[in-house]
């Protein structure tokens, strides 16, 4: 059982943050939500809308990229999740996915966004799939990264030690991550980004927000996820997983199994990124939005006929622009890169 109670009594006692601490570039506010304020970042305007999902630990600054690139052509809207960053959630708030679900939902009526794009990454895709099962009006296309089927998810966050170890360890795990999120954080980003690759930039920001009161309540997200059992999403609209195949964490992840979910959909895999394909190249991000090409295809493809799943793992599968699976174009020249998934690295997360 999920010791959530333990952060919300955390959160009680040590009060909130304050607004100036919080409030660090000019389009960063609060949207009041059922479940307490959550912090946004909306570039504002009339284009279509593309909302994202903080992978956490990642917060709001690690979008400064994406918005400076996409802004002028399309509304962003990112959105910390309540228990990340600095969204307090309220005390009944209890970490579900249909709780969260419900306040993406709320965040696009609100806000007057939809129907939208979905940028939710990793653990946010599956409310993603949720979101746009049960409410398809809201959502116009998704884009998810670093997601397998369900059950490959929770193989995945039982390997990261999240469903097991010490954040999967209720009570033991919310008082670990009290007193070392920034730790768990700099461990994360060294074993989610390519071998080699720098990672200031992006655990600079995500530090600075967890020494100014901001929050990272993994334990009760993944302790309360565990306990979801044979989760079924009918998604109806285009979608493409963007897949980083140097995030070394999803050595053993299959891309090709969340297909099963998706009746319109296809599979980029970007050999040389890592574990946030759309932050690490904005570029990569903004090419796929605009391939009108690719999405009419898909629209296209859901009328004509539903998507025909097939199990086979991805390294079997032929990478060429009329496969389900395909290498993104940036990194075509690297296909002979894909490595077989291996053991991924000892991690303490």
């Amino acid at each position: 059982m999920a010791a959530k109670w333990v952060d919300l009594l955390r959160m009680r006692v040590g009060g909130s943050p304050s607004v100036e601490q919080a409030i660090t570039r000019p389009n960063i506010s609060f949207l009041q939500t059922p479940a307490g304020p959550i912090r946004i970042r909306d570039s504002g305007g009339q284009a279509s809308s593309v909302i994202f999902a903080c992978d956490g630990p990642n917060v709001l600054e690690n979008y400064d990229a994406v918005f400076e690139l996409l802004s002028p052509s399309h509304r962003l809207i990112c959105l910390e999740m309540p228990g990340f960053g600095f969204s307090w959630p309220s005390s009944s708030f209890d970490f579900s996915l249909q709780q969260y679900a419900a306040i993406v939902a709320h965040a696009i009526v609100t806000l007057r966004a939809g129907p939208v794009t979905l940028m939710f990454p990793c653990a946010w895709s599956y409310v993603a799939f949720l979101l746009a099962t049960d409410q398809p009006s809201l959502v116009d296309r998704l884009v998810v990264s670093q997601c397998p089927h369900w059950d490959g998810e929770q193989a995945w966050s039982t390997r990261m030690g999240m469903n097991s170890g010490l954040i999967g360890t209720p009570i033991i795990g919310q008082l670990f991550l009290a007193v070392a999120s920034q730790r768990v954080s700099d461990m994360w980003y060294n074993n989610a980004l390519p071998p080699g690759k720098p990672t200031n930039g992006f655990a600079n920001p995500a530090r600075k927000v967890l020494s100014s009161g901001g929050i990272f309540y993994l334990a009760s997200l993944a302790q309360t996820w565990a306990q979801a059992k044979n989760l079924s999403f009918q998604v109806t609209q285009p979608a493409v997983v963007m897949w980083g195949g140097s995030d070394r964490t999803h050595r053993r992840s299959n891309p090709n199994s969340v297909l099963e979910y998706l009746q319109s959909g296809k599979i980029l895999v970007f050999p040389q990124a890592g574990h946030f394909p759309e932050l690490e190249d904005p570029e990569r991000l903004k090419s796929l939005l605009e391939d009108e090409e690719l999405w009419n295809s898909l629209r296209f493809h859901h009328r004509g006929r539903a998507t025909e799943v097939k199990h086979r793992v991805a390294e079997d599968m032929k990478l060429d622009r009329s496969s389900t699976i395909n290498v993104g174009d940036n990194d075509r020249e690297h296909q002979g890169q894909l490595r077989e998934r291996r053991n991924p690295p000892n991690s303490h997360l």
